[in-house]
């Protein structure tokens, strides 16, 4: 009887520890082929670069609030020219909650590109992440500027992508791409 009893304990500890998944699910196809598509190479928005090629992030961002506090219809060429940006870039493109390595290089056309320090897709988080806004030439990422999620200028919809010559209009209490 004993030995019964043990062999019931022993099988339903065996499936309990199976059923924990101990070892996690197995990765999909597409996350795989995700983390080996670096072939042009890896961006980091985590890193605080002192490099700005383009001109100074602090600069534009703040150009991009005074639009919105004007309540201003303003090319976006014209927001950069203000801030002393240089003209080496063709699309923005906003980097949010939820952005994977996929849609991002689906939006900002960057086919073989990785990133680090997207921002997190977790709903556990109790405040919204911060976000970028990501300008990009000829396919390969050149400078982001950072945003607070309750600081943004421009509000862009999900696979909006800006150029030099987008129009931005007021709407609401935000910039927005007409």
């Amino acid at each position: 009887m004993r030995t019964l009893m043990r062999a019931a304990l022993s099988t339903a500890l065996v499936g309990l520890f199976a059923s924990c998944g101990v070892a996690g699910p197995p990765k999909s196809h597409v996350q795989e082929q995700e983390s080996r598509d670096c072939r042009r190479g890896t961006f980091d928005f985590g890193a605080s670069s002192e490099a700005q090629p383009l001109g100074s992030s602090k600069a534009l961002y703040q150009k991009m609030l005074e639009a919105q506090e004007n309540k201003q219809t303003i090319p976006v060429l014209g927001i950069t020219h203000a801030a002393g940006w240089s003209d080496e870039w063709d699309r923005m493109v906003d980097v949010g909650e939820h952005t994977n390595q996929a849609e991002l290089n689906s939006r900002a056309q960057t086919p073989g590109y990785c990133w680090k320090g997207l921002p997190p897709t977790s709903a556990m988080s109790d405040r919204p992440s911060d976000g970028y806004y990501l300008f990009v030439r000829d396919n390969r990422p050149v400078q982001f500027i950072q945003y607070r999620p309750s600081m943004y200028p421009i509000l862009m919809l999900t696979g909006v992508v800006v150029t030099k010559e987008s129009v931005l209009t007021y709407y609401g209490s935000k910039l927005k791409p007409q």
